[in-house]
């Protein structure tokens, strides 16, 4: 998902993330893709009802705005809302970005 990185399976907050999106399982939707990452996955945004999924998973405290790859002001908003109302990740003491997390695995 183009713009966030969620967390770990093995860290905290991880399954209330996928159960954010599990809500969205079949249903009709648009991917509007934006390359690959380094791994060879597709990135790119995923739209239901012409809504950014990617947006509302950070806006909802489910992911972290991934700023070393995207400068996106609306997903900086995102997360700076979600922070702010401690929604989600951000109700937690101390939520580690994933990409430290993996750092000291």
């Amino acid at each position: 998902m183009y713009g966030t990185d969620a967390p770990e399976r093995d860290q905290p907050y991880s399954k209330e993330s996928a159960d954010f999106l599990m809500q969205y399982l079949n249903k009709e939707a648009t991917l509007k893709t934006s390359g690959v990452d380094r791994y060879g996955r597709t990135l790119g945004v995923l739209y239901i009802n012409n809504q950014d999924i990617n947006l509302l998973s950070t806006k909802n405290g489910c992911s972290w705005h991934y700023k070393q790859y995207s400068k996106d002001i609306l997903y900086a908003q995102a997360e700076a809302y979600a922070k702010k109302n401690k929604l989600g990740l951000w109700a937690l003491q101390n939520p580690i970005p994933p990409w430290n997390w993996r750092q000291n695995k």
